[in-house]
């Protein structure tokens, strides 16, 4: 896996440690919760198993911890933010990838997917820590038939609604510490590797 060496403000400490010293305000309607190190992204990354240079969604990209790491390993990744008081962080900080990062800031439930990714895309993303809407946001990924495979970051409750879906097949392959996070989860996380019930992988 290639790897850019990290910067000085990643090994002293990550966007989120320095948000929060500001005080921004995260928004609870959106389920924010952001990845403090490089590290936790680097080992979502490794766990994700992705084909080199495939492309990759990121639903909820926040302060682009996760979104520089899938870059950084030479993947195309398309990150998606709801929230526009990000916009010239997440912008800057994924602009040295050039044409491999795309930005999009709107509610994922409204963009194109289908004209935006390449078959055998896949969805690796944190997801909001609310199980009803992490759910309903990864259901309406899997409607894009560009989507092959996920791993993603859900609150407890949300592994439970989608083990309920009928066509797709989810499996826990880990677990995350609540403190990776700022603010810390406010419940027991776990990491979910999904597949299409016709199409998932071993």
């Amino acid at each position: 896996m290639i790897k850019h060496p990290l910067t000085v403000d990643e090994v002293v400490g990550g966007a989120a440690d320095r948000y929060a010293a500001l005080g921004f305000q995260t928004r609870e309607d959106l389920g924010q919760h952001f990845l403090r190190t490089p590290d936790a992204a680097h080992a979502l990354l490794e766990r994700a198993s992705i084909p080199t240079g495939a492309h990759v969604l990121e639903v909820g990209a926040g302060l682009g911890t996760l979104s520089w790491a899938i870059a950084a390993a030479g993947h195309r990744i398309w990150a998606v933010e709801k929230d526009e008081r990000l916009r010239e962080h997440l912008t800057e900080r994924l602009a040295p990838f050039g044409a491999r990062a795309r930005v999009t800031f709107d509610d994922v439930r409204r963009v194109d997917l289908d004209g935006g990714l390449d078959l055998g895309s896949a969805l690796v993303s944190i997801m909001p820590f609310d199980p009803e809407l992490a759910c309903d946001l990864i259901r309406h990924v899997f409607t894009c038939p560009r989507v092959e495979f996920a791993l993603v970051v859900v609150p407890s409750g949300c592994a439970r609604l989608l083990a309920r879906c009928a066509d797709l097949v989810v499996e826990e392959v880990d677990g995350i510490a609540r403190s990776a996070f700022w603010p810390p989860a406010p419940t027991v996380l776990r990491v979910l590797a999904i597949g299409r019930r016709s199409t998932c992988r071993n």
